[in-house]
């Protein structure tokens, strides 16, 4: 899937002036000069960092905007998601039951009247420093009871997003559910929201009823310097929600040092978080929309990857200390916390145990694809699954025994011996089949989970199709291809360097974003051998337009002019190159996502190295047409070999080559 940002966020206003100049004075945004369309309607943008928005007001009761208005207050219409291909998403929508509802527009139905447009890229100008504000970390999205799931499924499917945060949330006598959904970039996150009707209604009822139904609650807006771009706010007269002493009483034991200090975080009530990659500081405004609906949220975050587990809590708690509409009419007929009688408000000793993750519920695996209790206990933990989708890779624990090592390394000499269980029945195009007459270079052989029995039932072990579903937030994981690779202990051989490169570059004919690939070495394999090498992060830039340069093998490189095209992509998304060698135990294997440039250098150890790369397509993978800039259509090695489907396109489905190692749920 094409998706990759959040190109700009379209409110709806009764006033787009006055709105704009509040944003502008509390945080910051620069004010582009409005536009009135022939309607009168009034569209004035806002820019910081590379958030980007658009106001607009019309004075036509009957003007779609205006209905909008009428319905909801002031609020988020549209969501616009920026696309390298905004067809192809629009398509891929559509044919997973997205409704379309412009198509001219590339409008289609998101959550309740909240849209989603898919549109170009943006092009990368940050506004100039100095700035508050610098990018737009996540939406938040409240849905009526029982539509999460189907919340969920749309993104995952139409959208191509993937889950990667589950959390069960209990505030008092009431709960709701969450579910963090994010793009294959990583640039666009939604937080979805439902409440637990078996529980007392609360804020997330109240949110639905005063809105009109689903919406956006807040947007949260990513700072470098959240206690300047607070302090400035509150001049302003932003108010926030207030956190308890308490809380700041139990940071230092809870982090000890935070990278803001305690003292400046009690006086501004900014609250902090902790996971295995850093921090996060947040806090949440205090809604000024008339309805008590919309707000704001400011978080910076230094290293941390995820969203607040405790803080989620925390929200809640204070948006109940203060409630939603405290100082006007409550919503509804049920009173908020401040209006309650003291003697029916909890303390929180009364209150249940803190927010937890919910218990699992998965979709049962097939019979075939079940693990035991110590498979599963290798498997990622959900502090892994947000580190590899923030950094693009993963090194797993040790998923192979050494009697499965032994075996590969075994019928890896048989088969470079001439030993095939079966020939392919055709030979592909651009076919990796090194053969003893080609001599002491780096060989590559594809296609050996398909010509090697004993070779493919390791490879389709479902214990690495479970690993790679966690990763790729999806329940059914195929192999897309598989290449056996020696790399002889000669130095100098030019071959045993691999230049920067990213998967997805040639697997243009795919319309997956989720795919990713598992190194498997047969052996201790340290930089001395020429392990893989990551470029940290690099999943998640925007991608230069590259032409037929996309769709050239960089065995067909050279290699300074990839080393070129890594660097321009690094400045292009105002990127350094941090390069993380990848060491990796005997047993134990590497992930890494399609989009993560990696690369290896010469072999200096005596002894070659041995591994496989076996690279993984999610269950959503499908073929598509991409052509060459000459018009000409770019043909993978699959495109030859496996079966096709009702309208006649490659199935990439087909069990012979693309055999499925994992479905459900670990």
């Amino acid at each position: 899937m094409s998706i990759q940002t959040i190109a700009h966020v379209e409110f709806h206003c009764a006033d787009a002036d006055k709105t704009a100049a509040g944003l502008r004075a509390d945080h910051g945004f620069t004010v582009d000069a409005p536009v009135t369309a022939p309607d009168g309607t009034r569209t004035v943008g806002l820019r910081q960092g590379t958030i980007r928005l658009r106001l607009s007001s019309a004075p036509d009761p009957e003007h779609p905007v205006a209905e909008y208005v009428a319905r909801h207050g002031d609020g988020v219409a549209v969501l616009a998601l920026g696309c390298a291909d905004p067809a192809a998403a629009l398509e891929q929508a559509e044919r997973h039951g997205a409704r379309v509802l412009d198509r001219a527009g590339a409008l289609i139905e998101g959550f309740g009247d909240t849209a989603l447009r898919l549109v170009p890229l943006p092009d990368a100008e940050p506004t100039p420093e100095p700035r508050l504000l610098d990018d737009l970390d996540h939406v938040a999205i409240c849905l009526p009871a029982g539509t999460l799931a189907d919340a969920v499924r749309f993104c995952e499917t139409a959208l191509g997003f993937r889950t990667i945060f589950e959390e069960y949330i209990e505030v008092g006598e009431q709960a709701m559910d969450s579910k963090v959904v994010q793009s294959a970039s990583g640039d666009v996150t939604f937080t979805l929201i439902e409440p637990d009707t078996d529980r007392r209604p609360g804020q997330i009822d109240e949110f639905l009823a005063a809105h009109g139904g689903a919406g956006v609650q807040h947007l949260a807006f990513g700072t470098r310097d959240i206690a300047r771009a607070v302090r400035t706010a509150r001049e302003h007269g932003v108010e926030f929600l207030s956190t308890p002493d308490a809380y700041f009483d139990a940071l230092t034991g809870r982090f000890g040092e935070t990278a803001v200090p305690v003292a400046t975080l009690r006086e501004l009530h900014v609250l902090v978080d902790q996971d295995h990659g850093g921090q996060l500081f947040q806090i949440f405004a205090r809604s000024a929309h008339p309805r008590r609906t919309f707000f704001l949220e400011l978080i910076e975050r230094q290293g941390a990857g995820t969203f607040g587990t405790a803080n989620i809590k925390a929200l809640y708690e204070a948006v109940e200390r203060h409630g939603p509409t405290a100082d006007g009419p409550t919503t509804g007929d049920r009173p908020t916390a401040a209006d309650r009688p003291a003697d029916d408000r909890r303390t929180a000793a009364d209150r249940p145990a803190p927010a937890h993750p919910k218990e699992a519920r998965p979709m049962a695996a097939a019979p075939e694809f079940r693990l035991t209790d110590a498979e599963l206990a290798l498997l990622p933990t959900p502090e892994e699954v947000a580190h590899y989708r923030e950094h693009g890779w993963y090194l797993s624990r040790r998923l192979l025994s050494d009697e499965e090592l032994d075996t590969l390394q075994a019928a890896t000499e048989l088969y470079y011996a001439g030993h095939r269980d079966r020939e392919l029945p055709v030979r592909p195009p651009r076919l990796a089949s090194w053969r003893p007459e080609d001599g002491p270079v780096q060989r590559h052989n594809d296609y050996v989970h398909y010509e090697s029995d004993a070779i493919g039932a390791i490879l389709r072990k479902p214990l690495i199709g479970a690993v790679a579903a966690l990763l790729a937030g999806t329940e059914e994981i195929r192999i897309f291809q598989s290449t056996l690779i020696y790399k002889p202990p000669v130095p100098e051989e030019p071959s045993n360097r691999v230049p920067w490169h990213f998967d997805k570059h040639y697997w243009q004919t795919c319309t997956s974003d989720e795919m990713l690939t598992a190194f498997i070495p047969f052996h201790d394999c340290r930089e001395a051998n020429g392990t893989i090498t990551m470029v940290d992060g690099s999943h998640r830039w925007r991608e230069l337009p590259s032409g037929e340069d996309s769709t050239r093998h960089f065995a067909d490189r050279d290699r300074s002019e990839l080393d070129g095209i890594l660097a321009a992509n690094a400045a292009h998304n105002g990127q350094r190159v941090q390069k993380v060698p990848m060491p990796i135990p005997r047993g134990h294997m590497s992930f890494h996502h399609c989009r993560t440039y990696h690369g290896s250098g010469p072999n200096l150890a005596s002894h070659p190295r041995r591994a496989v790369s076996l690279h993984l397509q999610d269950g959503a993978n499908e073929y598509r047409r991409h052509d060459r800039p000459d018009g000409e259509p770019v043909v993978y090695n699959h495109d030859v070999l496996v079966r096709r489907t009702e309208d006649g396109r490659p199935d990439y489905a087909d069990p012979r080559f693309c055999p499925a190692i994992w479905r459900g749920r670990p």
